[in-house]
């Protein structure tokens, strides 16, 4: 059997987190699209190769021709239709993050619960091996005590009129494209709660932050901080220290690009180097394998609402203290 999906949203995401990806995956398809601009859905369809192009949202969602969708709309659209799709009975990638507010990200996951239907954070590089060794190697005590972590991402964005994510009321902003990764990362190996230290931003004109930083603390030891930057040029790292070595990973964010995992144990370091394949096919089969195996998410549910909700901590204490505008 072949998993249809359909994508919402004419998105330039979607031409390599499920397009690309599709193609590298066995047993799914993509077979619809559709946008708030159906000559627009039309254009799309055509450059892709897609070969049905829906109305509508909702023609897309009702479709019997669809067996599940890809929710590839901004931010601030995704729970509205994710919960729209659970509820026609379809199985939902959503991209990240799920939505901008707790609230949201509830609703949505008592949809999911309600319908019994797949619900899927699109964290593509949690499905990496390189990501999976990572968090390995914390949790194996080969660091010994973990006593830090810092995790980040920056990559210059330009400042286009069409570019969203200069745009706060749709989801933009440096914390929630680019933010959720390094919270990802952090949560995912050392744990789902952390205290919020401290937390700081610089915001444009338009409102939407172009950098974020946070201190958080993992348990009653490990201090931590994330960071994020739409100014500065490309670094993307996850590192983690303890009382016996260090691991550095390089590009756990698309590792397809070029990555390295360096782990110093005892002052004796070694390298480490995985497969080239994309984040985003890994991912696909993770979500066809939970749609047609009943396999278990591992990017969505409680873990989900959690980074959420650590997001949200961080913008409201930035907003408290003042963040400085950019120039």
């Amino acid at each position: 059997m072949s998993l249809r999906i359909g994508i919402l949203g004419a998105a330039r995401v979607a031409t390599y987190a499920m397009i690309a990806a599709a193609r590298d995956v066995d047993g799914v398809t993509v077979a619809g699209v559709a946008a708030r601009d159906p000559a627009r859905a039309r254009s799309y369809a055509d450059s892709h190769g897609i070969a049905q192009v829906y109305e509508s949202y909702e023609a897309l969602i009702a479709a019997d021709h669809i067996d599940a969708i890809y929710n590839a709309l901004p931010p601030s659209l995704h729970a509205r239709w994710s919960i729209a799709a659970l509820c026609a009975g379809k199985p939902v990638l959503c991209e990240k993050p799920f939505a901008l507010c707790v609230d949201d990200v509830k609703a949505m996951l008592a949809a999911e619960a309600e319908t019994g239907q797949v619900l899927m954070e699109a964290q593509h590089s949690h499905y990496h091996p390189l990501s999976a060794r990572m968090r390995d190697i914390v949790r194996s005590g080969v660091l010994g005590d973990i006593v830090s972590a810092d995790a980040c991402f920056d990559i210059v964005v330009e400042r286009r009129p069409d570019e969203l994510r200069f745009l706060p009321d749709v989801g933009g902003g440096a914390l929630w494209d680019l933010g959720i990764y390094p919270a990802y990362w952090l949560c995912s190996t050392l744990g789902w709660q952390p205290d919020l230290l401290s937390a700081q931003q610089r915001r444009a004109d338009t409102g939407a932050d172009i950098a974020s930083e946070a201190r958080l603390r993992f348990g009653a030891n490990v201090e931590a901080t994330i960071s994020c930057d739409m100014a500065a040029p490309l670094r993307v790292y996850a590192e983690f220290k303890g009382s016996k070595g260090s691991l550095k990973v390089r590009n756990p964010l698309a590792p397809q690009h070029g990555h390295a995992l360096e782990l110093t144990v005892n002052g004796v370091a070694t390298q480490e180097h995985f497969s080239t394949r994309t984040s985003y096919a890994y991912q696909l089969e993770a979500f066809r394998d939970a749609v047609l195996k009943s396999a278990a998410v591992q990017t969505g549910g409680a873990n989900s609402l959690a980074v959420i909700t650590l997001l949200s901590a961080i913008r409201d204490y930035a907003t408290r203290q003042g963040s400085s505008h950019a120039d």
